[in-house]
């Protein structure tokens, strides 16, 4: 069995403050430890169910968080990491996997208690529509993967973000939630394991997350064989893609794309076939209007 991990920063455990996601800062460390923590319960996890190959996306900022060191996996693990990737947070999926993990995600912008919510750069984007629905990461990164015809079986992250996912994915897929938020830059978090591989329990029912987070794997890899893990609806695989902008200067830079209708003072619309095409326009627009910040 092949599975993909695609991995972010912000939903993992002990996370709760933007610092401890930006290389510039000191408590950056803390959140690369808890990045390769939680990837690398999940990449256990699914190994001990059966998985014989796994690729790990550093899908994060410059997406060089994850020390390959810390994976494991005996050379069923690969690790993909660095900047620029075509496909973004996706890069590296295809549909030779059977089924996909987002692991370290976070909700949508705009999500009401939800620990670090944005949707690609918060500095830049107010809100994307896809198909005349708002996504997140999640869901624009779901859509990918159900373009390649591959489930999603797993996701990590807090509470806000199980409902978002909930909505998009329903019941049966495996959610993760490692933390309650209280605001954004505040949660009750599961405690990390002592070290990797080795939960701290206090409790005879209690699990630290590490061991919390390998148990869900497990149960993502049994989804997958049953045939049950879900995939998002995309409605025949073509696109209405709307990205608002917190500026109209935003939108003038990203309107230097052609294809692009400007279609207000702060929203563009591109529409298309192909949902991988589909992530990788979102990615060019967004970072071209990142270049009005």
């Amino acid at each position: 069995m092949k599975i993909y991990i695609s991995a972010d920063m912000e939903g993992a455990t002990g996370v709760t403050d933007a610092v401890q996601t930006m290389e510039s800062r000191p408590e950056y460390a803390f959140g690369c430890r808890m990045m390769a923590h939680d990837v690398r319960a999940a990449v256990e996890g699914a190994l001990k169910a059966g998985a014989d190959e796994i690729l790990v996306n550093d899908a994060h900022g410059r997406k060089i968080n994850i020390d390959i060191g810390q994976l494991g996996g005996n050379g069923a693990v690969r690790l993909l990491s660095g900047t620029p990737k075509p496909l973004g947070m996706m890069e590296g999926c295809d549909s030779s996997f059977d089924g996909v993990f987002f692991i370290g995600y976070h909700a949508m912008a705009g999500t009401p208690c939800a620990v670090l919510d944005h949707t690609v750069s918060g500095r830049t984007v107010f809100s994307v529509e896809l198909n005349g629905r708002e996504v997140g990461e999640t869901g624009l990164n779901a859509a990918v993967a159900a373009g390649f015809g591959v489930p999603v079986a797993m996701v990590e992250g807090d509470d806000a973000l199980e409902r978002e996912v909930r909505g998009l994915l329903g019941p049966d897929v495996v959610y993760a939630c490692v933390k309650k938020a209280k605001a954004r830059f505040a949660a009750d978090s599961m405690l990390p394991a002592l070290s990797a591989g080795q939960p701290r329990v206090e409790g005879p029912d209690a699990l630290s997350s590490y061991e919390y987070i390998s148990r869900k794997a497990q149960e993502a890899v049994a989804l997958i064989r049953s045939g049950k893990a879900p995939s998002m609806d995309i409605g025949g695989g073509s696109f209405d893609l709307k990205i608002t902008f917190h500026t109209t200067a935003q939108c003038d830079a990203a309107c230097q794309i052609p294809l692009l209708k400007r279609i207000g003072g702060r929203t563009v619309e591109l529409r298309g076939t192909g949902m991988a095409e589909m992530r990788r326009w979102s990615g060019a627009i967004i970072s071209l209007a990142g270049t009005a910040n």
